[in-house]
This record gives C-alpha cells, structure tokens and sequence, in this order.
C-alpha cells in the first residue's frame, strides 16, 4: 500500500490541505474591514473595490489548491505532479517578496528580517517536501 511509507508527507499535506481551505473560506467571505485587518491595516484609501474583488478571486484560487492538496494528501504517489508542483510553488514564494523588498519600498510595511524569515521558513518546506515526495518510477510497460 502506498499509504504507509508516506506517512509524514501524508500528513504535512493534510494540514496544509486544512489551512488552505480555511484561507480560503476566509477571503472569500470577508469584508474590507476584515480584508484591512489581514493586510495589517494599510491605509484606507490604498484598500479599494478592486483589491477586494482581486482578493476574493485569490481566495478561490486557494480553494482550488486546497483540493489539490487533498488529492495528493490521499494519495501521493498517485499525485507526485500536484506534490513537486507544490515545492516548485513554495521556491517562487520564498523569492517574489524578496524581489519586492529590493524594487519596491516595502521597509516601510513590514520589517525586512520578517520578510527573510519568511522566504527561509517556506525554502525549508520546499526542501522537507522534496526530501518526502515519493519517486517517480519508469511506467510499466505490458
């Protein structure tokens, strides 16, 4: 059975299944005090009737990674695609804020050491993640 040795990336993506669903949920279903609230109070003006409705198509974009995630959650060696897609996903995370942090002036929002500590925390998941991903075997031939 392909469920026992996979146990540990069993789980890891469950609960990133679970916490994806939740965000998911979340920025659909929220308001733009809420929206104010889970980008750190920016000023008001920046926060418009565009971003909200920016935000709530990423809240369904998330929702679709949830399922994904589940799906390989069941059963990763069936779904070693959604698994290596997620790690390629995680190292494109870990670089984007740095690149913003260098061309754009993001100091003044949020505290450069966060923004480091960031990519280096999902650089790590990637790399637990590729450490546990089930091999890709050659197909049977009959």
């Amino acid at each position: 059975m392909s469920r026992a040795p996979y146990r540990g990336l069993r789980i890891i993506l469950g609960v990133f299944s679970l916490l994806t669903a939740v965000g998911g949920i979340v920025i659909i279903f929220s308001n733009k005090p809420m929206i104010m609230r889970l980008f750190l109070r920016p000023p008001e003006s920046e926060v418009s009737t565009l971003l909200l409705i920016v935000t709530k198509e990423m809240g369904g974009f998330i929702l679709m990674l949830s399922v994904m995630l589940f799906f390989a959650y069941r059963d990763p060696a069936r779904n070693v695609a959604i698994v290596n897609a997620f790690i390629v996903g995680l190292c494109i995370l870990a670089f984007t804020p740095l690149l913003s942090l260098y061309t754009l002036d993001m100091r003044q929002l949020f505290p450069s050491y966060l923004i480091w500590g960031r990519a280096l925390v999902r650089l790590a998941l990637a790399a637990l993640l590729f450490y546990l991903r089930p091999q890709e075997s050659a197909p049977k031939q009959s």
